[in-house]
């Protein structure tokens, strides 16, 4: 059976062709309509290949939600944010990242003096429960171009981004030149579905799975 995979057209790209070769699954080219198809005579609970969808990283929740894909590969953090209606299945062990909050000292606690204060991020939702679960209130500005730029133009006083991790590591001192000050959220590549594509086809989800996990096991240190 063929099961689509949405891939995200960004950094996590590569690792998930390198773990699905490792784990022994074929990409299959042959045009899949109408849904999940059969492969070759494979029993549904043996997935013998997957179909790539690559798609932009923000597209991944729309097709798995819509039943243009079954599976997708997306950030923790991006999952967190807008994966309503998706279910994780398995932690893929690349992409580490870590969603920081930064700023300068002083500009923050001037802010948080006088409730102002102001956070860039393209992140708002995780954002927003961050420092509400810290009893500061926050005016969240989405900006879609640097979000370093908008503290150094004065439209933020801090921001909350993506930070490269070492699984495991604690965040980096400083981003784009700003203190970092707490953890937002730990990110790394997450294999998901869509509710109903796991329902639907749950035999060869669950065959695929198993065979990505083996395939880390086998690639963790014993």
């Amino acid at each position: 059976m063929t099961l689509r995979l949405a891939l995200p057209d960004d950094a996590l790209r590569e690792p998930a062709l390198e773990l699905l070769a490792t784990a022994g699954v074929a990409i299959d080219v042959a045009p899949v309509t109408g849904g999940a198809t059969g492969a070759g005579g494979a029993a549904a609970d043996e997935p013998a290949a997957v179909r790539l969808v690559v798609v932009a990283p923000a597209d991944v929740p729309a097709y798995l939600a819509c039943g243009a894909a079954e599976l997708g590969v997306m950030a923790k953090t991006a999952l967190l944010e807008g994966g309503v209606g998706l279910c994780e299945l398995l932690d893929l062990h690349f992409g580490a990242s870590l969603l920081v909050y930064a700023a300068a000292p002083a500009a923050a606690a001037r802010g948080e003096r006088l409730g102002q204060l102001r956070i860039a991020t393209r992140h708002p939702g995780l954002a927003r429960s961050y420092f509400a679960s810290r009893g500061v209130q926050v005016a969240v500005v989405e900006v879609a171009g640097e979000l370093e730029r908008a503290v150094r133009d004065g439209l933020a006083d801090g921001l909350v981004t993506l930070a490269e991790a070492s699984p495991g590591a604690g965040p980096p001192a400083q981003v784009a030149g700003l203190e970092v000050a707490g953890v937002v959220a730990e990110g790394g590549a997450r294999l998901v579905a869509g509710r109903g594509g796991r329902v639907l086809h749950a035999a060869a989800i669950g065959a695929l799975v198993a065979r990505l996990r083996g395939a880390l096991a086998e690639r963790m240190p014993a």
